[in-house]
């Protein structure tokens, strides 16, 4: 099994992360399937050359992430279901392109007005109470010249959250990663920063309202609207390329 898998001796430093990035890789690549049985502790320890300790931090971390189950007196196995599997594989793709920007705002388009509109018809009185909160928060710190980027970030989680679909949170969590500098340069100034606020309030309304067909137009505006800004900044082409 350990053959098969191609395994490679790691480097010394934070030993259990790139055991966690190798079984990431061939889970990504199809070496690893649903179902499949890792090597037991030893054999993997051997095969990294590290110790078995580190095997177990690595495995727990993985365990958290609901990529292995590890099932006592059996061994470790892949649990990834199939949707988990296409997360993960978007995960993938948008980060190893994430200097391009009009196909990451391309994906943002096709799912985010979706669920905005899935949020008007499914959000509760409690979801609505939360993101009006976050949208308090997000006013607030405008108020006192912030950014306020930890807010607008949250208030599309939580859009997700309220669709009830979890494929789209996971979606949105990868999205939240992959645009923390977009979200950056777009509320560099205080007008842009108003008009997050403006874009979201506007959102929350049609989704109070129950409307989702309003709720898909107004992310559709606020999606483009970020966009035509960030895509005609090259210093942040610039600064991605650097980084990726």
């Amino acid at each position: 099994m350990s053959n098969k898998l191609k395994l490679k001796a790691l480097n010394k430093k934070k030993l259990y992360e790139e055991i966690i990035s190798q079984i990431e890789v061939l889970i990504k690549n199809g070496n690893l399937k649903q179902g499949d049985q890792l090597p037991p502790e030893r054999k993997l320890a051997e095969s990294f050359r590290v110790s078995r300790n580190s095997v177990r931090e690595a495995i727990r971390a993985l365990e958290e992430k609901r990529i292995l189950e590890s099932r006592p007196g059996d061994g470790t196995y892949v649990i990834l279901k199939e949707e988990d599997s296409l997360i993960k594989g978007l995960a993938f793709a948008i980060q190893r392109e994430k200097d391009k920007l009009q196909e990451i705002f391309e994906f943002r388009r096709m799912i985010e007005p979706q669920i905005c509109a899935l949020a008007a018809a499914n959000a509760t009185k409690s979801d609505i109470l939360k993101m009006k909160k976050i949208l308090e928060k997000q006013e607030i710190n405008i108020c006192l010249g912030r950014k306020a980027i930890k807010e607008d970030s949250e208030f599309h989680l939580y859009l997700a959250k309220a669709s009830k679909n979890s494929i789209m949170l996971d979606m949105v969590n990868i999205l939240n990663s992959c645009l923390n500098e977009s979200r950056s340069e777009f509320l560099q100034s205080e007008e842009r920063r108003i008009m997050s606020l403006q874009a979201h309030q506007k959102i929350l309304k049609a989704i109070e309202k129950k409307s989702p067909d309003a709720a898909w137009q107004a992310m559709s505006e606020h999606v483009l609207e970020v966009e035509k800004i960030v895509s005609g900044n090259k210093n942040l082409q610039i600064l991605l390329k650097k980084r990726a």
